[in-house]
């Protein structure tokens, strides 16, 4: 019987104990710098540059159909035949 009641007092101490001293609670700790901010920095600036040239090559492009529209149309008026599709 003394067995068990020291082995009682021993778990409600230990119970007591739990929430205040040893914890099996995990910590994660990340640092963010050095070489992985370089490389997303270097990747965020090669898209952006690469998205400027691809909206200046779409808006050349833009404008050379213009040219060529325009360059039909006027050589339709010289020849004098009705262009089928006018602007």
């Amino acid at each position: 019987m003394d067995e068990l009641d020291h082995r009682i007092e021993r778990l409600e101490k230990l119970a007591k104990e739990g929430s205040r001293g040893v914890s099996s609670a995990s910590h994660i700790t990340v640092n963010a710098g050095g070489i992985g901010v370089y490389i997303a920095v270097t990747c965020c600036a090669v898209m952006l540059a690469v998205n400027v040239l691809l909206i200046a090559i779409i808006i050349d492009y833009g404008r050379r159909i213009d040219r060529v529209e325009d360059y039909s149309y006027a050589a339709y008026m010289i020849s004098g035949k009705k262009p089928e599709n006018p602007k």
